[in-house]
């Protein structure tokens, strides 16, 4: 009796350590998605701030930009070409948005005024429509699983 407990006692403690390694892989995979999604929320934060910003005041000022660029700036390594690309396209409309801005304060009333004005306004729409875009863009690098 006691040799075969003793037999077994090897298997047993290999299925238990075997048990325990399993467990610590999963919480280890949980922690490094819970830390990518802690450094990913930040850079989501900073562009709705950026979005709300511009929704708010139809236009942006060179501090926000500034803002934004250095709250994005860990976009290359915590997201795919299509967050880094997308931001570097938020961020060059909205440097447009502040030129136009500039631009129309010495502008004289005319039909180069006009497509100035017109070009603002299509801006400011663009923006606001960005919210559910980043929302989705986004959601995909900050959903958390139960995986």
């Amino acid at each position: 009796m006691i040799e075969t407990l003793s037999a077994l006692l090897s298997p047993l403690v290999a299925v238990i350590a075997a048990t325990i390694l399993y467990w610590q892989f999963r919480l280890e995979k949980r922690r490094f998605r819970m830390d990518l999604y802690d450094k990913r929320y930040p850079v989501y934060s900073a562009t709705m701030q950026f979005l709300s910003s511009i929704a708010q005041d139809a236009t942006v000022s060179q501090e926000e930009l500034f803002k934004f660029l250095r709250n994005s700036k860990d976009k290359d390594l915590l997201f795919g070409n299509d967050v880094q690309e997308y931001l570097e396209k938020l961020y060059k409309k909205g440097v447009r948005l502040n030129y136009l801005k500039k631009k129309l304060e010495h502008e004289p009333v005319g039909e180069k005024r006009t497509k100035l004005v017109e070009e603002e306004s299509d801006l400011v729409e663009w923006f606001i429509n960005q919210f559910e875009e980043s929302k989705t863009l986004f959601g995909v690098y900050l959903k958390i699983d139960k995986k």
